[in-house]
């Protein structure tokens, strides 16, 4: 939890993108499992791919590149820009105004275009129930910067699978200043989920310090789908907390913090959002008291404390 902030230039740029080919007629068919790659992060045989510039080229001009199955499996692997969630020492930042979303890889910013297609061809036809909500499993972290590691053994448990918030911490590249949103190595959160179970293509989607009402219904529209999704599967938020701005149930309003999450359901159609904190029962973090392991808040204030960093569904 703890982790460095990073301080974005005020840059917007415009990624284009060619027509996703071929219409999604199901769930089941547009979020396909992918395969898993050789080896996970950590491990010896683990390798980081080197991002191939031209095949990215090729899938802005809208020229045959990767498959849809390829370019969702590579996503969180590629090369992405620096994005570190270290809280800076000294005065905390008193507003998130003027921060940009983080820059997405070319290659991210596809596969969540890919995702994106699917999901809205999903809710075009499926009427998912008003409430849903995944298994609780929370996880107190076993160190005041391990919200990252956290979070991923919550989401992989709920996923049926065992990992620990050392060997998640060791994958992830977590260190004092915890977890990245992105670096060299891609995206550590989905690429570390994405290596370890095959029911969901884990995506990242970056938020501006200011969200539009469009992001905030797409935020909706992926929460339904991922929690509808075969079985279900749970998101991760990367929560930027600011002095004075919304914070999650429990957390020092006071304080700037940098927190990722697991979400764990919705109800009244998404319009609440229903998570699970790390922080409670966690020693090392003196506040940790005040944070209950489950909680719920309006989907909207979920997305605006997401301002400046994002979600990974």
């Amino acid at each position: 939890m703890l982790a460095s902030r990073y301080r974005l230039p005020v840059i917007m740029a415009a990624l284009v993108f060619g027509t996703v080919g071929g219409t999604v007629t199901s769930i089941t068919q547009a979020l396909a499992a992918h395969p898993v790659a050789a080896g996970r992060p950590g491990s010896p045989s683990y390798q980081v791919p080197v991002a191939r510039p031209a095949t990215v080229l090729h899938w802005v001009a809208g020229a045959p590149g990767p498959s849809r199955a390829e370019a969702l499996r590579i996503a969180a692997i590629r090369p992405a820009p620096l994005v570190t969630d270290a809280v800076r020492a000294g005065r905390a930042r008193r507003s998130k105004h003027g921060l940009a979303a983080p820059p997405l890889s070319p290659a991210m910013a596809r596969a969540n275009a890919l995702r994106q297609a699917a999901a809205r061809s999903y809710l075009a036809t499926a009427h998912p129930p008003a409430a849903r909500y995944l298994a609780a499993t929370q996880r107190a972290q076993v160190r005041n910067y391990y919200c990252g590691p956290a979070t991923v053994s919550e989401m992989l448990a709920q996923l049926g699978v065992v990992l620990n918030q050392p060997a998640a911490a060791k994958a992830l590249g977590t260190n004092a200043s915890g977890t990245d949103w992105s670096n060299k190595h891609g995206y550590p959160v989905p690429r570390v989920l994405n290596a370890h179970q095959a029911k969901n293509d884990y995506v990242a989607v970056a938020l501006p310090w200011t969200p539009t009402a469009k992001q905030i219904s797409t935020y909706v529209g992926d929460l339904v789908t991922d929690l509808n999704h075969g079985d279900g599967v749970p998101l991760a938020g990367n929560a930027y907390e600011v002095p004075g701005g919304p914070h999650l149930v429990g957390q020092p309003a006071g304080q700037e913090i940098m927190h990722w999450f697991d979400i764990r359901g919705y109800a009244e159609a998404g319009a609440v959002t229903a998570y699970e904190d790390s922080v409670h029962g966690a020693p090392s973090i003196a506040w940790n008291s005040t944070v209950p392991a489950y909680s719920t808040l309006p989907s909207s204030t979920i997305v605006d404390i997401l301002g400046a960093r994002g979600y990974v569904w």
